[in-house]
This record gives C-alpha cells, structure tokens and sequence, in this order.
C-alpha cells in the first residue's frame, strides 16, 4: 500500500489547528490506512499566511482542500477516497 499524504495548514498557537491535528491523527491510527500526516506552519511562508489565515486549520487530502467546518465523518470519508 501506498503512503498518501495529508496536509495540515496552521499556525502554533491555533486552537482550532490543535483540535484538527488531534482529530486527524485519531482517524489515522484508527484505520491504519498507510496515510502520512505533514504539519505546515503558515506563518514560515509569506504567501500561505496571507494566503490561508483567515482560513486555517485548513485540510489538504489527496491535493484537494477541505472546508473548515468538516466534522471527524466528513474527514474518514475523504481519507477513504484518497
């Protein structure tokens, strides 16, 4: 099986980018599905902080950016597709 790679983008001191990395982390050793999780650090880049603050944490599974408000079913589902 092939490592897919999933992207998390925050910033230290989110909240919200803790929670998310927590939840992602549970579903990935839950279904010990060959998945890789990468932790991006916005504020390292000038064109993602302007790029993605407003947004952060933002999910990026198999190139394809997720909307914020997914729940932990919402983001099983798109591991399974990835």
């Amino acid at each position: 099986m092939n490592e897919r790679l999933i992207t998390l983008y925050g910033r230290p001191g989110c909240e919200l980018c803790d929670r998310s990395e927590a939840l992602v982390r549970a579903l990935i050793d839950a279904r010990g599905s060959g998945h890789t999780l990468r932790l991006v650090n916005i504020e390292d880049d000038p064109r993602l902080h302007a790029q993605l603050l407003e947004q952060i944490p933002v999910l990026e599974v198999a190139g394809r950016r997720l909307p914020l408000a997914l729940g932990s079913q919402q983001i099983a589902r798109h591991l399974e597709l990835s």
